[in-house]
């Protein structure tokens, strides 16, 4: 049972948020990546996964429009208010080549969502870079990343400008984990675990 007194952690992001596993539909509950986090740091935590499919920053998908997460990051961050924290880990879908932005773009767009959370009172941000897009063993990676792996690779240096210039903290997820060799986007099982023990460290380090 959480305690009355927990803090509240919002993980915003994509399918790796949500869960997406690159064989079938979903992961089980256990194996993602923010209910691991949630079971490791205990009922003094409140960790709620506000993951979507296909989410990007800013960029606009006319068919989907309710994929653009800022035009519904605030509704977000008043139904779960107080917030302690905000995990921010987005930027694969953005770089499809259908939005066609650029990697300065992007990071432009991680910009305007530290802000909006600021201007909602909340100081504690961390960005989690995504890992990188890789070549799957057995299938063609998908044809709207195909060309676009530079710009993948270059989101890492300017996530990271962008958090310290907002004093927020930051990882590189390839640093510790990386895609599943299946699809080439999402993470395998390993990876969730992973992540989910460097994010523990990382939000006991902030002193919230």
């Amino acid at each position: 049972m959480i305690k009355d007194s927990a803090k509240t952690i919002i993980c915003y992001g994509d399918s790796n948020t949500w869960g997406k596993n690159p064989s079938k539909e979903r992961y089980l509950r256990s194996m993602r990546w923010v209910n691991i986090l949630q079971n490791s740091l205990g009922d003094t935590w409140e960790v709620i996964s506000e993951g979507l499919c296909g989410r990007t920053f800013v960029a606009l998908d006319p068919k989907r429009p309710y994929l653009t997460g800022i035009t519904h990051l605030e509704s977000i961050l008043q139904t779960h208010k107080p917030v302690d924290l905000v995990v921010v880990m987005l930027g694969t879908n953005d770089v499809k080549s259908g939005y066609n932005l650029s990697a300065q773009d992007i990071a432009n767009h991680l910009e305007q969502t530290i802000k909006l959370i600021r201007d909602s009172e909340i100081q504690k941000i961390l960005v989690v870079c995504p890992p990188q897009i890789i070549i799957p063993e057995k299938i063609e990676l998908r044809a709207d990343f195909a060309d676009r792996l530079d710009i993948m690779a270059s989101l890492p240096s300017l996530f990271k400008i962008v958090s310290e210039k907002h004093d927020c903290s930051f990882i590189n997820a390839q640093d510790y984990i990386s895609s599943s060799k299946i699809d080439g986007f999402h993470l395998n099982p390993e990876a969730h675990k992973k992540l989910a023990d460097v994010l523990k460290e990382q939000v006991l380090n902030l002193n919230i």
